[in-house]
């Protein structure tokens, strides 16, 4: 039996050489930038939540505005002066005299508003926004000066008046004070309440008569109101001084003037402006007279911003998750390319949809935690995921950890660039060059036609 020959062995079939991509290494990149582009829409929705949640906390900012105060403008002292001319009678015309109206406004030659703030947070559910109680305290000197009018024109020292006021004035009203030369005037309410974008208090003089020309009115007085988020100052005077101080570390100095000196540290800032008209004291005006005194765009003042405004941080960490999209779709396109890992589209795209949700994450968090917390929980489970997904693919933790170190680096760095307001783009643009020189030398030997692997074939 022996010699009975035996059929040949056969041959075991050897696995072909694999490779990288089965669609060709073209086809390949092809499908992943086509799904980086599919990708954009769900991007594109998470954006629109956010935008959504920014316009419901704006609108809940105005809510406690309107029920404790709006940001507040601080008008005034002015003298005002009522005046009349009588109108020409026609023919054969009879009964009473008939007047038109106006006014002669004085404005202070000196005006200066210190004020101090007490800011705190008010909160509805979720949402926030920064209010304040303010004390005013205001000086001004008024020149009365000999006012030439029409010869027919008549000045009503008699109603003569002083105004002051702010924005709004439901919490102001009541403990208003003023005083000229030391005498305490009574306030009442004023038909031009409106004017000026502010609500204005009418303190009567009762004058017997014209002062004498050049006397000067020393006026002093304080408006105690409430606001949200900004407080300024009218500057209605030849020159106005504005002086704020507030428990705040994060101001912001808006409006048509910067304040000449300002001091911010941790825990509050003090601030003053120089400002004023620049123009003649003594204005004539119509009925509505109070409509020409000032430009609202005149107003000074500073916003109490928030330390870390959260949606607008979100808004600025959304804009890159696509830019770390297509950096971790890179870095698996590297693990087939280096490495010689096979990855399906599929798992591609799962690694993606992880990826997308990050600014999701981070609204969800951000909005009970703030950012700084948010930014930090979102990051953590993000890295976690994708990274444990990535050693179920690859099946080699050394890759998979490669991985948890790059994805981690560039939320840690996205952080530093968030907070550089100044240098974002420059850090950004240097990161995005260096990210580029990587990929050149790690993929400088590949060879993208395949001939050379064909060849080993």
């Amino acid at each position: 039996m022996s010699d009975i020959p035996h059929p040949p062995a056969t041959p075991t079939p050897t696995a072909p050489p694999w490779r990288p991509f089965r669609v060709g290494r073209a086809g390949k990149l092809a499908l992943v930038g086509g799904l980086l582009l599919i990708l954009l829409l769900p991007h594109a929705m998470i954006e629109g939540v956010i935008q959504e949640r920014e316009e419901y906390q704006e609108q809940v900012r105005d809510g406690i505005a309107r029920s404790w105060g709006p940001a507040q403008a601080v008008v005034g002292p002015m003298l005002v002066v009522p005046a009349r001319t009588p109108v020409p009678r026609l023919a054969n015309e009879t009964g009473p005299l008939r007047w038109d109206r106006g006014a002669v406004a004085v404005l202070p030659s000196r005006l200066a508003v210190e004020a101090r703030l007490a800011p705190e947070r008010r909160r509805r559910g979720l949402f926030e926004a920064v209010v304040y109680d303010a004390e005013a305290t205001l000086t001004a000197t008024i020149a009365v000066p000999a006012i030439a009018t029409e010869p027919e024109t008549e000045l009503l020292w008699r109603e003569a008046f002083l105004v002051t006021g702010a924005s709004d004035l439901r919490s102001a009203a009541a403990d208003a004070r003023l005083a000229v030369d030391g005498r305490a005037l009574a306030a009442r309410d004023t038909a031009e309440a409106g004017c000026l974008g502010a609500e204005l208090i009418r303190w009567d003089l009762s004058l017997d008569g014209p002062p004498e020309p050049g006397r000067a009115l020393a006026v002093a007085g304080s408006l105690s109101m409430r606001g949200t988020g900004r407080f300024g100052l009218l500057p209605v005077a030849r020159r106005a001084e504005l002086s704020v101080a507030a428990a705040w570390p994060t101001p912001s100095f808006t409006g048509a003037g910067l304040p000449i000196r300002s001091e911010v540290t941790g825990t509050g800032f003090t601030a003053t402006w120089q400002e004023g008209t620049g123009q003649a004291l003594v204005r004539y005006l119509g009925p509505a007279w109070c409509q020409g005194l000032v430009s609202p765009e005149a107003e000074v003042g500073v916003d109490l911003l928030e330390a870390v405004p959260t949606y607008r941080m979100i808004t600025r960490a959304s804009k890159y998750a696509v830019m770390f999209l297509a950096l971790a779709f890179l870095i698996y396109v590297l693990f087939e390319l280096v490495a010689g890992v096979r990855i399906h589209i599929v798992q591609y795209g799962l690694l993606g949809l992880s990826v997308v949700l990050f600014p999701l994450l981070l609204l969800a968090f951000g909005e009970p935690l703030g950012f700084a917390a948010a930014y930090a929980v979102s990051t953590a489970a993000i890295v976690a995921q994708a990274s444990a997904y990535t050693v179920a693919v690859t099946r080699r933790r050394g890759l998979a950890s490669l991985f948890a170190g790059v994805l981690g680096g560039l939320f840690g760095f996205l952080y530093v660039v968030l907070s550089l307001e100044a240098y974002a783009l420059l850090a950004g643009t240097v990161a995005l060059f260096a990210a580029l020189s990587v990929v050149m030398v790690v993929t400088r030997h590949v060879d993208w036609t395949g001939t050379g692997e064909e060849a080993r074939g």
